[in-house]
């Protein structure tokens, strides 16, 4: 493990590395993050989640994180100093809203079961079901048809079915939607949904993008994460590292692997590029976000 002698930015997932099981973060993780960043380094988290759901989960970062790559690279934000105050977005990837009407038109001709929930310019909606899966992204009552909501660009698509695993999805719809010519790929955005978008919408692209308006070089980021939408950043950045509880195609093409969420994994990370060593583990009663 190399000591970081020059700052870096450090982009860090949400779900299933950064928080822990229950969806929250340990004091250890904390400090830690404050740690580093003290030390003249910058973290960015950069998550599936909308900017002002991620600040929600990591409430005890204010101050410390200062960018949100959301959205998995769509929508990039500060992170706001007072957790009360709402992310200022700097950055939104759109695609054309008739491009979403249409694969959501096709994958209902293809079969029964495929539930939506649908973000564009004119707000946010989503079908039966999707509020069990994402529970703190949803704020209002579903609605029977995603495409009720209209507008001229999209933000983000989601398609999860009413009985079928995620696995299945993602490698039937893109089989599905490929005739269309739309270019879209079908990741896992969390939960047992998934996103279809544009393939030059992800997390390395956000991160790009983030890091050219900070004047941060590639070789100078250190990307971790754990599922599928976390691939390109890690391949993007100096340094890509997986999580020990990680998907085995992540764990495949990370530089390295350290320990798993559940055990503090990028808090043991965060302190051994700083040097910090002889910390313990930590104590059942360690704080938790609400």
């Amino acid at each position: 493990m190399t000591r970081l002698t020059s700052p870096h930015l450090i982009a860090l997932d949400l779900d299933g590395t950064l928080l822990d099981g229950a969806g929250q973060l340990t004091s250890r993780t904390i400090d830690a993050v404050r740690s580093i960043t003290q030390a003249g380094h910058r973290v960015v988290i950069a998550t599936g989640r909308p900017p002002d759901i991620a600040v929600r989960a990591t409430r005890p970062l204010a101050g410390l994180a200062s960018h949100i790559v959301g959205g998995n690279g769509t929508i990039i934000s500060t992170f706001p100093a007072d957790p009360d105050e709402p992310p200022e977005l700097i950055h939104v990837s759109g695609f054309e809203y008739s491009a979403a009407a249409e694969v959501v038109t096709v994958l209902r001709q293809h079969g029964t079961g495929f539930a939506f929930a649908l973000a564009t310019d004119a707000g946010f909606v989503h079908e039966h079901g999707f509020a069990e899966l994402m529970p703190a992204a949803v704020h209002d009552d579903p609605v029977d048809d995603v495409l009720s909501i209209g507008g001229t660009t999209a933000f983000k698509l989601l398609v999860f079915h009413t009985e079928r695993p995620l696995d299945s999805l993602l490698d039937e719809v893109p089989l599905v939607i490929e005739h269309l010519g739309t270019g879209f790929t079908v990741r896992h955005m969390g939960a047992e949904a998934a996103e279809i978008g544009p393939a030059d919408h992800d997390k390395a692209e956000g991160l790009r993008w983030l890091c050219n308006r900070l004047g941060v070089d590639a070789a100078d980021v250190i990307a971790v994460g754990d599922e599928q939408n976390d691939l390109t950043m890690l391949e993007w950045a100096g340094r890509g590292v997986a999580v020990e509880n990680a998907d085995d195609r992540v764990r495949a093409a990370a530089g390295e692997v350290i320990g798993s969420n559940q055990n503090d994994g990028v808090a043991r990370f965060l302190e051994r590029l700083l040097g910090e060593t002889g910390r313990s583990a930590p104590r059942q009663e360690d704080v938790k976000t609400p």
